[in-house]
């Protein structure tokens, strides 16, 4: 039977913690909407602030601090508008296969597929992420 040293127990733990998600600041939302050119709705700034939940769901929220390039909204946003003419008018929140869920400037959720524009829209992020986990769940 092998035993972990403590130390290596410890150390474990101190990484753990030091690599632990951070929700982003209010300084990081305001220059990232500064940045991406786009006035965030309050209901994504909870969302942001709840550390980008989506439960189950198998995607990843597009992060606006500290993000790997996966889910770096800058990124997506650079990439959606070069290659898949992503109006201004939108914001993505969360990329699914070269598909992205995106903000409008109502606030609503909106489906974009990399063939362009598509009718599925939710009221807000909340509903978006309701249906998604629903879906998820096979409800």
């Amino acid at each position: 039977m092998s035993h972990i040293p403590l130390l290596c127990v410890k150390r474990l733990l101190e990484e753990m913690e030091t690599s632990a998600f951070n929700p982003p600041t209010d300084e990081e939302i305001d220059k990232a909407q500064q940045e991406l050119g786009f006035a965030f709705p309050s209901e994504y700034i909870t969302f942001l602030k709840s550390g980008y939940d989506l439960g189950d769901i198998p995607m990843e929220a597009l992060e606006i601090a500290n993000t790997p390039s996966h889910v770096n909204i800058y990124e997506a946003v650079e990439n959606a508008r070069k290659y898949f003419n992503l109006p201004t008018s939108l914001l993505p929140i969360c990329e699914d296969n070269g598909d992205y869920y995106c903000l409008n400037q109502s606030g609503e959720v909106v489906f974009w597929s990399h063939n362009g524009a598509t009718n599925e829209k939710w009221s807000g992020v909340s509903a978006w992420r309701e249906e998604m986990l629903a879906e998820f769940n096979g409800e």
